[in-house]
Formats: structure tokens, C-alpha cells, sequence
């Protein structure tokens, strides 16, 4: 009964790292697994919803289930209980809806968000997730990685496509490059039609960027820039606060 655990927990582990739905025959070539002993998890993760499997591919992807799970889980992130009163305060401040946002590997997950009045529901939600280079707030922290990591990222999810955002590597350079100048971040549209994000980057102990936060806004015809370098000030002075408390200075 243990083995068949640590099994389903070796498999939810591999389909998290994958960036695309997985084959029964992928699965078990990884784990070294017979075909049948996945077949066989994987019919109980899919009742249980941790598991879907798309019928067209036959193939299978991580499923709704898991977000409670991780949202649960969450609630003790020593960053997100530092950033949530932050969070508040700029949808408060700003009327905008605020975001909290951490790396996993080439993406930048959702990790709280926090409406303000003038809410957009069809931006994102807890647990959603989109590559690095999506969003004022996700480059900021793309930004700030090594060198190795960036040429890498560029390898692997543009040159091989993998995105819809179309962006050169040197138009993607470039930006990440004013973004550590100035130290925040701004989109347009990148993700949503008719919208403008701000971001800004969030250090631990040792300086390194562990997360962002921000704001994703409508921008209607009379969004001014007295507005936007209001809104930068206000994620910029946040970001730092939250560093700060997480022991950077």
C-alpha cells in the first residue's frame, strides 16, 4: 500500500514538471513503471479529480482537484503571510486588483491574489499559471535570473515556440535589461486585451528574487501617465517593504 503511494506521489511529481499532457507509455518509461501499474493509479487520480485525461489525446495533465490542496497548503508560506496585509493595502490604496505571483520553473504561478473595486474578473486566478515572459508582474521576475537561466528560458520555451506572446530574444533582452535598470516592470496587453500591468520584484535574506508583486488594470482612453508613475511608485515602495520583511535590505 506504501509503495503504491510513493508511486502515485512519483507520478503527480513527474506531471508536474512536464509543460504538456503525458502519455501512459511517457509515464511509465520515466518511472520505470509498468504500463499497467499506471494505467491503474492513474484511473484513482482521475476519480479523485487530481488526474484529468483528455479524450481526444488519451493523454493526462494535473487536474482541479490539486488547487484547494495548494491553497490550503499556501496559507502557511511564510511570503504569503508577510505579503497578504501589503496586498490589502495597494487594493485599497489603488482600487486595483493586486497579485502575488512565484516561479516554478519557466512559469510564474498565481499565488494570491486580492480584488480591489474596480476588479477585472477575467484576470487571473489563484493556482493559473503562464511562462515567465507574460505580464509585467511575471517579468519581473524573469528580469532578475542569472544569465544561464535567461539563455536557457530563451532555448526553451521561444526558440522551440512554445508561447503564444510573440517576442524576439532580442526584444525579450532588452526589456528584461530596462527592467533591472529601473527595478519595475510594466506590460501592455500581453495576456489581456485592454490591459496594463505593473510589477516590481520581491527578495529574500540573500537578495535573490524569489517572487513579484503588482496590479493588472484596466486601461481605458483616459489612463495618463500621472496614473501610471503613481502606480509604479506604490508596487515598487510594496515590493521593497515585503523584501524587507523577508530579510533583505
Amino acid at each position: 500500500m506504501v509503495q503504491s503511494l510513493l508511486k502515485a506521489i512519483e507520478l503527480l511529481e513527474l506531471l508536474k514538471k512536464s509543460e504538456d499532457t503525458c502519455s501512459i507509455a511517457q509515464l511509465s518509461s520515466e518511472l520505470n513503471i509498468p504500463p499497467s501499474t499506471i494505467h491503474r493509479i492513474l484511473k484513482t487520480l482521475c476519480m479523485a479529480l487530481y488526474v484529468v485525461k483528455d479524450e481526444k489525446s488519451h493523454e493526462y495533465r494535473l487536474g482541479p482537484a490539486l488547487i484547494p490542496l495548494g491553497t490550503s497548503a499556501s496559507k502557511h508560506l511564510h511570503l504569503q503571510n508577510i505579503a497578504h496585509e501589503v496586498l490589502k493595502r495597494i487594493a485599497t490604496e489603488t482600487g486595483e486588483d493586486t497579485f502575488l505571483i512565484i516561479p516554478v520553473e519557466h512559469k510564474g504561478i498565481v499565488l494570491e491574489r486580492i480584488d480591489g473595486k474596480r476588479t477585472l474578473k477575467l484576470v487571473e486566478e489563484f493556482g493559473d499559471e503562464l511562462y515567465l515572459h507574460y505580464g509585467a508582474i511575471r517579468k519581473a521576475i524573469l528580469a532578475f535570473q542569472s544569465d544561464d537561466f535567461i539563455d536557457k528560458y530563451i532555448r526553451e520555451v521561444l526558440d522551440k515556440g512554445k508561447s503564444n506572446l510573440k517576442v524576439t530574444p532580442l526584444e525579450l533582452r532588452e526589456k528584461l535589461k530596462k527592467i533591472r535598470l529601473e527595478g519595475i516592470s510594466t506590460s501592455s496587453g500581453d495576456y489581456a486585451k485592454g490591459t496594463f500591468g505593473i510589477g516590481a520584484p520581491i527578495r529574500n535574506s540573500s537578495g535573490q528574487v524569489i517572487a513579484s508583486l503588482g496590479v493588472v488594470v484596466a486601461k481605458p482612453k483616459t489612463f495618463s501617465e500621472e496614473r501610471v508613475e503613481f502606480l509604479k511608485k506604490i508596487i515598487k515602495l510594496a515590493a521593497q517593504e515585503v523584501s524587507n520583511k523577508m530579510g533583505y535590505f
